[in-house]
């Protein structure tokens, strides 16, 4: 199944963090395009900034495995309550788009989204 991911990270050590979200994808996937990394605001217009990445890839999970397995990257990377509390995310993976169903049709409203999948 083709599927879009919205991938992002605003903590102190993001630029690692989108390096090891890209070798995640790679090896776990078949990236079909990626948007490759830019830097967007905050929505709260608080927090640091976010590098982002939009990806469309080949799976055979379904999607709710694929969501599971996105969360359990960003456990891996260090991603807690607490630090989203905090308004830092070591690691955001979503799953936006399944095949031609749209899962999170919000993202298609917000600039860093936009801006990623256009490039796609």
């Amino acid at each position: 199944m083709e599927c879009i991911l919205t991938l992002g990270s605003n903590c102190p050590q993001k630029e690692r963090m989108m390096t090891k979200a890209t070798e995640w994808l790679s090896s776990n996937f078949d990236v079909v395009a990626d948007s490759g990394i830019y830097q967007t605001r905050a929505l709260n217009g608080i927090s640091p900034d976010y590098l982002n990445m939009i990806v469309k890839v080949k799976t055979s999970l379904e999607a709710t495995q694929l969501i599971q397995f996105g969360k359990e990257f960003e456990a891996e990377c260090g991603r807690s309550a607490e630090s989203k509390n905090r308004g830092i995310v070591e690691m955001d993976v979503d799953l936006v788009k399944y095949g031609k169903t749209v899962l999170r049709p919000e993202e298609f409203t917000r600039t860093y989204f936009i801006t990623g999948y256009n490039k796609l």
